[in-house]
């Protein structure tokens, strides 16, 4: 199968530590409709501190498969019927003709009030350019003492400078993003291992504004940055072996 790969997150409450659980792959068209749901080799770590498998997916073990988006999905995702849809789509950078639901979970992570999970797109090669390029939403613009007054500075194509903050107590490889010298908020932990991959390979990653959404967006919506690097020889995106399927014991 063909398909786009989402990952999906578990916080651990009481660290803040973000862990990688499982997996949805979705055909691409124009295939026929299908998604399978699977563990990954990060629910290990995640087991070993609390997380409980989800109740639409009981067993470790099992790759669930369906013609139809299962609804544990499907209700991460604002209905098509509610009146502010089309600024949602908006605010994430992607269009209403367009976007599907694999889409909207990539871009918006999926996040409910009553849960822990993240739902992030496995970033692809970009068929034209050949280059890696991704989108995330900044992180932690509400913690950053006058974040929003830099980021009134700002412009669509704007490029922000990413810094390693490796005194970050909770994670030390957590970049900060900053705007001619101010940090305005942070890079999304889920791809601080495919930047250090890139840096790595001598890729140079950029950090492009790629959308500016006013107040009264809800700050972690305020900024969608755009990540562009050259595509390395071999480069395999999430490619660390927590990304793997559930092998069990």
């Amino acid at each position: 199968m063909t398909s786009r790969r989402l990952i999906l997150n578990w916080r651990h409450e009481p660290s803040g530590a973000i862990m990688p659980v499982a997996e949805l792959l979705s055909a691409r068209p124009p295939e026929e409709p299908r998604f399978e749901f699977g563990y990954i080799e990060g629910v290990r770590r995640a087991l070993a501190v609390g997380f409980q498998p989800f109740l639409a997916f009981p067993h470790l073990h099992r790759r669930y498969t369906g013609s139809q988006l299962f609804p544990f999905f499907r209700n991460r995702v604002l209905p098509t019927t509610r009146p502010d849809y089309v600024d949602y789509v908006e605010a994430l950078g992607l269009r209403v003709e367009t976007a599907d639901v694999i889409d909207l979970l990539g871009r918006s992570e999926g996040h409910r009030r009553t849960d822990r999970i993240e739902t992030v797109l496995v970033p692809d090669r970009d068929q034209q350019t050949g280059r890696y390029v991704t989108c995330f939403l900044l992180r932690g613009v509400r913690h950053v003492v006058d974040a929003e007054t830099v980021i009134a500075r700002m412009c669509i194509g704007s490029e922000l400078q990413a810094v390693l903050e490796r005194e970050n107590p909770r994670n030390p490889r957590a970049r900060q993003l900053r705007f001619d010298g101010d940090i305005i908020g942070y890079v999304a932990d889920y791809l601080l291992a495919d930047l250090d991959a890139l840096d790595a390979a001598g890729a140079m990653p950029r950090f492009i504004v790629e959308r500016l959404n006013p107040l009264p967006h809800p700050a972690h919506h305020r900024v969608l940055v755009r990540v562009e690097a050259a595509w390395p020889t071999g480069f395999v995106p999430f490619g660390d072996p927590v990304f793997r399927a559930y092998q069990g014991d």
